[in-house]
């Protein structure tokens, strides 16, 4: 049965975007945290330091699902906040319970329940 998931992602703004191609990655946490996040699923830095924004909800029916719609469609399960880009490694979704998982480069992760709370956070 069809639920909503809320789908997290460390948004790279265009100043920012800037900054890091003047002084390079390591000039924001943001930077780091996605880099890690993208290469190694690991997202305790971005987690921790508050990097993840909800940029969308998705109608869908388990992570599988919300993986296919985020990155395929069809366009009218999704409901944009942000700027948001295809699900990959590193993002973060929340079920409709808030349990929550990072995308990993196979399959899903779940995220350890003491990072919930700080994941859900709808705002950077």
């Amino acid at each position: 049965m069809p639920q909503i998931f809320s789908v997290f992602q460390i948004v790279i703004d265009k100043d920012l975007a800037d900054l890091i191609n003047k002084e390079g990655h390591a000039c924001h946490v943001k930077s780091l945290a996605r880099i890690q996040a993208m290469m190694e699923g690991d997202v305790r830095l971005g987690v921790m330091h508050d990097c993840y924004t909800k940029v969308a909800e998705v109608v869908a029916d388990d992570l599988e699902h919300v993986f296919e719609v985020g990155n395929i469609g069809p366009e009218d399960r999704i409901t944009r906040f942000d700027k948001m880009n295809s699900i990959s490694v590193g993002d973060i979704i929340a079920d409709a319970d808030g349990n929550c998982s990072v995308v990993c480069n196979v399959g899903f992760t779940p995220l350890a329940p003491s990072f919930h709370k700080m994941a859900l956070k709808e705002t950077a």
